[in-house]
């Protein structure tokens, strides 16, 4: 009978670990092993495989096709064993915890404030971290599990990373300019769109094209915002008194619509805009009761 292979999971990490910082030295500083001992686990480990994993050579070691097989299986044997390891201590604890989530700038001026103030309200022992940042980096800390969940448009969800999602309703979004900007009370039409001061969080490259279509660009003409930040408020300020026109979910401007302090843009030959926007965690992993609980108040404010 063939021998059955058993691999160590500390082994395993010592793998990845080399590969990811670039040299022995590095990794074992970041698994806090001296280098001797470190080399010594990674010959352990091509000994129970049975075949070389790395090429040693004078300017250090790289990966051997078996290596680079092994390498792809250790990252994600690592990952299920992190998630075995969470879910049983869920299991174990049988309490509410922690829950750290991210939102877009745009999602967060709609719902964010109203989010903590029930999570506050119905849970006030609940510990709630919440990241409000770009897709780029919110989607980054989910997939090393510093965050439970991100809420973010789909058009921005990534393709590398298996996730699962829970859509909530469409938002409208709209143009808007304060009561004294030149386009207010005006039949507005593309061109003066295009020519406008726009100001918006910072768009992804598929975004920009997206709105040269709707914009009806000419070939060639290009429609970038003048301002462009993630904090979605110093906007808001911003086109209260200044003449920019600000691209925004209408939900986003709620107080400032109702006081008058801006006025949406009606424009000529312009079909009505949404975004759908997605609550997005990993596909593999359980989602704890406290993001649960915040999920499902996401879900209840929207």
């Amino acid at each position: 009978m063939q021998k059955r292979l058993i691999v160590n999971l500390k082994r395993l990490e010592h793998l990845v670990a080399v590969v990811e910082q670039g040299t022995l030295a590095a990794a074992a500083r970041n698994v806090n092993l001296t280098q001797p001992a470190l080399t010594r686990s990674i010959q352990a480990l091509e000994e129970e495989v049975g075949m070389a994993l790395f090429d040693r050579g004078a300017r250090g070691v790289t990966l051997t096709s078996t290596g680079q097989m092994v390498l792809e299986r250790a990252r994600r044997i690592l990952f299920e064993a992190s998630c075995l390891e969470r879910d049983l201590q869920l299991l174990r604890q049988h309490e509410m915890g922690s829950v750290r989530f991210g939102m877009g700038p745009f999602p967060a001026a709609i719902l964010l404030s109203d989010v903590l103030r029930v999570m506050q309200r119905d849970w006030p022992n609940l510990r709630v971290a919440a990241d409000v940042n770009c897709s780029e980096v919110l989607f980054a800390a989910l997939q090393s599990e510093q965050l439970d969940f991100v809420l973010t448009a789909n058009r921005l969800m990534p393709l590398t990373v298996e996730l699962a999602l829970r859509p909530l309703k469409p938002e409208p979004v709209g143009f808007f300019v304060r009561p004294l900007h030149p386009l207010c009370g005006n039949t507005v039409d593309l061109a003066q769109v295009r020519e406008a001061r726009l100001a918006s969080v910072p768009l992804p490259v598929a975004a920009h094209e997206q709105w040269r279509t709707l914009l009806r660009c000419r070939p060639g003409e290009d429609v970038t915002s003048r301002v462009e930040s993630n904090d979605f408020r110093a906007l808001t300020q911003l086109a209260i008194h200044e003449d920019v026109v600000l691209i925004a979910p209408d939900r986003a401007l709620k107080y400032e619509l109702e006081t008058g302090a801006l006025v949406r843009l009606h424009i000529e030959d312009m079909r009505d805009l949404n975004v759908q926007y997605s609550i997005a965690y990993l596909a593999q992993r359980t989602l704890s009761p406290a993001a649960e609980k915040a999920i499902a108040t996401i879900e209840a404010l929207s």
